[in-house]
């Protein structure tokens, strides 16, 4: 299965999350809660965390495309 080049941006519908996937095992999410953001980094040691990285990369289920623009602004929002 081929992925998009990496690093790739993918968020939650409803944009409550925020991904830029850096490795296949690896990930960072950007996660509202209430009026702040809350940052998360991820390394992927088990199958459910690399199923879901996968997931992402795929833009199934819960994931949709996003972009670089989408993940500094609330990169910046976060401070």
């Amino acid at each position: 299965m081929e992925h998009p080049p990496l690093p790739a941006y993918r968020r939650i519908r409803g944009g409550a999350s925020y991904y830029r996937i850096v490795a296949v095992d690896r990930f960072e999410e950007l996660q509202r809660i209430g009026s702040r953001w809350m940052f998360h980094e991820v390394k992927a040691s088990a199958y459910p965390e690399r199923l879901r990285i996968q997931e992402m990369l795929s833009c199934a289920g819960p994931f949709e495309g996003s972009n670089e623009a989408e993940w500094a602004r609330a990169f910046a929002e976060q401070g």
